[in-house]
């Protein structure tokens, strides 16, 4: 640390030195400690003015950064971490980019879905034949198209919430909740939920 005054500027050069490196050195990863030496070495010594009148300046020499070897490891793994991050959400964007392409111009219709089946295919028309129902139910799919009805949504929620019970069980479950149907003023519901159990139940003739 050097000046170009009394001593008693000795405080303020030593304030300003420090104010500068910490600045300078808060931009900098410890991971990148030799870059940031070199660019402090280099501010540092070039110096800072104090005082315009009377002129002084102070100046540093012999500069040395250095790290602690676990905070290094630190910011070592940190930056790491960062990287696999920046992939990962790199990946969903794509991933997100595809997905959107697929439902907004691939399978926005059965005509779009065929073209690019077609593109994709060599053009083959004969063969689209045997795929184009399968191309209408994609459609379908991502249209939402084939969500299951309330019904179907009913019966396969208390299914999975009683996953232990018999057939004989399930039929008896089925028909309480036609019931319950019925009374809410629902009859179509509860008829379609009763079609599903089937008229008798398991294990007894018809």
């Amino acid at each position: 640390m050097v000046w170009n005054a009394s001593p008693a500027w000795q405080g303020k050069a030593l304030q300003a030195v420090a104010d500068h490196a910490t600045t300078l050195l808060s931009g900098y990863s410890p991971i990148h400690a030799d870059l940031a030496g070199t660019r402090l070495i280099a501010d540092l010594t070039t110096g800072r003015t104090l005082s315009a009148d009377p002129p002084i300046r102070a100046w540093a020499e012999d500069v040395v950064v250095t790290v602690d070897p676990d905070q290094l490891e630190l910011a070592r793994h940190h930056a790491q971490h960062l990287r696999e991050q920046e992939v990962a959400a790199a990946g969903h964007g794509v991933e997100r980019t595809e997905l959107r392409y697929l439902r907004e111009t691939v399978f926005k219709d059965t005509a779009s879905a065929a073209l690019w089946w077609l593109r994709h295919h060599d053009h083959d028309v004969t063969a689209l034949k045997s795929v184009f129902p399968d191309l209408e139910h994609a459609v379908k799919l991502v249209d939402g198209g084939d969500a299951p009805g309330p019904v179907d949504a009913l019966i396969t929620a208390f299914d999975a919430l009683t996953p232990d019970l018999d057939h004989r069980a399930r039929y008896e479950l089925h028909q309480q909740l036609a019931h319950i149907l019925s009374a809410l003023g629902r009859s179509e519901a509860a008829e379609s939920l009763l079609s599903r159990a089937g008229a008798h139940p398991p294990d007894e003739p018809a």
